[in-house]
């Protein structure tokens, strides 16, 4: 009895400090999803539109990070490449909305990084 106490408090204080943390179930999962680095761009510059809970329908349409995990090999080497194009071409994020949140910007480090784990990514996955 002593033992599932125990764990029950230790599982209530996890809990407990991940909502202190201002951590959502989403955060949590994309932390084991993507790399550090990158996961932080992602978060700060990509899940406003491309995450489940996001308002525009045709950007999480084209890609949802939440589900990423769920999409098929041949999907995620698709949208890997389609990252690195929007990317190298300036596309994301768009205009309109760096024009509301301009500290969203990618510097050009940012942008190299993210593209060099798409190219990573999908040599991993083809294999």
């Amino acid at each position: 009895m002593r033992i599932k106490s125990r764990l029950f408090v230790l599982a209530a204080l996890l809990v407990t400090c991940f909502l202190a943390a201002g951590l959502t179930h989403g955060d949590i999962q994309q932390v084991k999803t993507f790399p550090e680095d990158v996961g932080k761009i992602l978060k700060n510059s990509c899940f406003d539109c491309h995450t489940t809970d996001a308002k525009g329908e045709d950007a999480k349409a084209a890609l949802n990070f939440d589900i990423w995990m769920d999409y098929k090999i041949t999907k995620k080497i698709g949208q890997l490449a389609k990252i690195s194009e929007v990317l190298g071409e300036g596309l994301m994020p768009p205009e309109k909305y760096l024009g509301h949140k301009p500290d969203r910007t990618l510097s050009g480090d940012q942008i190299k990084l993210v593209r060099e784990w798409t190219r990573k990514e999908t040599e991993k996955l083809m294999k």
